[in-house]
């Protein structure tokens, strides 16, 4: 990361490293170099709907750390991206944390629906990781109504002190049950992100038009427009 800040900074023609350059080395490490792809009007404010909805899901979740920054300047195959870093260390995950992420993942694809009636591929990513967090509640975190039964691979050690992965045995009829539990965390997740973006739509609209006008809202200006810093659980 400093090896990136120092060309960055070498661009500028400075002889020291600042801020500026450790944050967009950051990002870059993180999701990318800056790309310039050719969009129109329509979307930009698709994308800038999307990751508002992001951050404004985020905001009003009282698990969720605060956000960073929100960007519909394209990084990777990202055609933006919603930064919000953990402010400490986790050393234990919550049902309600985990339920509040997939909430904010959702926030994207709810963001979507609510102002254009439409849905994009931009959300792929977002729903495989929540779909990712959903089986790990249901299968390894034992949260869901099936109780605390491990469904994942078990890890066993041999005599001879060598480990071997074994896949648990699952019937067709459980595997059901699971996948079932699964869609159940992320419903709930996407409708919590519906009800938030439906109740503060004012917001969303004022964020999404800082981001087509500006292309990336920083944390304070973004609390500002939220009246605000975020309210801590």
């Amino acid at each position: 990361m400093l090896n990136e800040s120092a060309i960055l900074a070498a661009r500028d023609n400075k002889k020291e490293i600042d801020f500026k350059d450790l944050e967009e080395a950051a990002t870059k490490v993180k999701l990318g170099p800056e790309k310039k792809r050719l969009q129109t009007d329509e979307d930009r404010k698709m994308t800038a709907y999307h990751e508002a909805g992001h951050a404004v899901v985020t905001y009003f979740s009282p698990n969720m750390d605060s956000v960073h920054r929100i960007s519909i300047v394209s990084r990777g195959m990202a055609l933006g991206y919603t930064l919000t870093p953990p402010e400490k260390d986790r050393l234990h995950e919550t049902k309600s944390h985990l339920i509040d992420q997939i909430a904010t993942m959702m926030g994207g694809r709810a963001a979507e629906q609510l102002i254009f009636n439409e849905m994009t591929s931009g959300a792929a990513n977002d729903i495989d990781q929540a779909t990712r967090i959903a089986r790990y509640m249901v299968m390894e975190f034992g949260m869901s109504d099936l109780g605390p039964i491990n469904f994942g691979p078990q890890m066993d050690m041999t005599e001879w002190g060598k480990s071997m992965m074994e896949q648990s045995p699952v019937s067709q009829e459980m595997q059901g049950a699971i996948d079932r539990e699964v869609k159940k965390f992320l419903d709930a997740g996407y409708k919590k992100a519906v009800e938030l973006l439906k109740k503060y739509r004012k917001q969303l609209d004022k964020v999404a038009e800082e981001l087509v006008k500006k292309e990336t809202v920083e944390s304070e200006e973004f609390e500002a427009l939220m009246g605000g810093p975020k309210t801590k659980s």
